[in-house]
């Protein structure tokens, strides 16, 4: 009998998958996690969160080779659904690790089948454990089942003393573990697994740090409650929630008045309560404004320039010998902003503040510095620029 449940295991582990595409991402022992890429439609994403959510036949299973029959069927359940799952992986290795007495695995179960699940190995003198492969069969892909996986499993660990989760992720699973609570940041002392995991290149190390305040396989309900709660709290205070009936005025041609409108006196609207600011009035002539127009031109021109990096902001302030040495400081966000004020009313007055600029940096640096060198490269764009001005 046991022989039988062993091959049936073997069965449903080896066929789960042939109809199924899959993304695979390679993960802390080289191992990796599956992520459908089969749709990408946003129905079936809701109908499959719907399943997971009314699913009461979903259990998990902790096993690891203790050498008992049913562990062992377990596990190798387990492994033959990492092997189909990750075909990259070689298949004595991925049973070398699962079998491995060092490790642990947690088995998703579903009507009694595994149907996918989490192999890791803790180290418990350190309080973290490292994860090695997580996959779970196509057929029971996109419907929420990874991130339960996950979930179960750190409230499992917690039993044990482990604090972090530690995971080498490539760039095609950082997305992933983000949205299981993982980091990039590792925030363990390095001490306390610097040489108890090994280095993988090409790898992302990530951390997902797991706190005992909260209940992770209630994560979904609490999340759903808090949205809920603060919802209620909008309505109370806000009408916001409130649908109003349209307006048919427009139909018939009729002037409507705004007060007349369902749901703007509900929402405070009085007469007179406008807060716009007045338009401001531009008195310029219109030579003035083409000729403030060609200078904005120039001066974007300008600060796109290669050679403006030094001229693009004013010096610093803390820098008090310049202010000792140039007594009148100018600079292009100045000139920009003396533009968009109208303050400059002639062609001179603007060359005047660029000229002030380029004097006052050849009056403070050496010829030999790139200050000075920038200048020059700028004053000669400047005066192709302004040769129509």
């Amino acid at each position: 009998e046991a022989g039988r449940a062993k091959k049936r295991s073997i069965e449903e582990a080896n066929g789960a998958s042939s109809n199924g595409v899959c993304k695979r991402v390679r993960m802390s022992t080289g191992g990796q996690i599956d992520r459908s890429s089969g749709s990408n439609d946003a129905k079936s994403k809701k109908r499959g969160a719907a399943a997971v959510k009314n699913e009461s036949n979903i259990v998990f299973r902790p096993v690891h080779n203790d050498g008992k029959e049913q562990s062992m069927i377990d596990l190798i359940t387990l492994k033959n659904i990492f092997a189909v799952q990750l075909p990259k992986m070689p298949r004595p290795y991925i049973c070398r690790l699962v079998l491995d007495r060092k490790h642990r695995s947690l088995a998703m179960c579903k009507n009694g089948r595994i149907i996918g699940g989490i192999c890791f190995r803790p180290f418990i003198s350190q309080g973290f454990a490292e994860i090695v492969f997580c996959a779970v069969t196509s057929s029971e892909q996109v419907r929420g089942y990874g991130t339960i996986l996950m979930n179960n499993i750190k409230e499992h660990v917690k039993k044990i003393g482990i604090e972090y989760f530690l995971t080498y992720a490539d760039n095609f699973a950082i997305g992933y573990f983000k949205k299981q609570g993982f980091t990039k940041t590792v925030t363990m002392p390095e001490k306390r697994w610097r040489g108890f995991i090994k280095d993988y290149d090409g790898g992302t190390l990530m951390e997902c740090h797991i706190s005992k305040l909260v209940e992770y396989i209630y994560i979904r309900d609490t999340l759903k409650r808090q949205r809920e709660a603060v919802l209620n709290t909008v309505r109370r205070i806000s009408n916001s929630h409130v649908l109003y009936t349209g307006i048919s005025t427009f139909s018939v041609d009729k002037k409507l008045n705004v007060v007349d409108i369902p749901g703007v006196k509900e929402a405070g609207w009085k007469p007179g309560t406008r807060n716009s600011v007045p338009p401001c009035e531009d008195k310029r002539s219109p030579a003035l404004r083409k000729l403030h127009a060609e200078f904005g031109i120039v001066l974007r021109k300008l600060i796109k320039h290669e050679s403006s990096w030094p001229f693009r902001e004013p010096v610093d302030r803390t820098y008090t010998v310049y202010y000792e040495t140039i007594s009148h400081p100018m600079d292009l966000s100045t000139m920009e902003k003396r533009l968009n004020k109208f303050e400059y009313k002639t062609r001179s007055e603007f060359v005047a503040d660029f000229h002030l600029m380029i004097n006052n940096c050849r009056r403070f640096n050496a010829p030999n510095t790139q200050y000075y060198k920038s200048a020059n490269v700028l004053e000669e764009v400047f005066t192709k620029l302004t040769k129509t001005l």
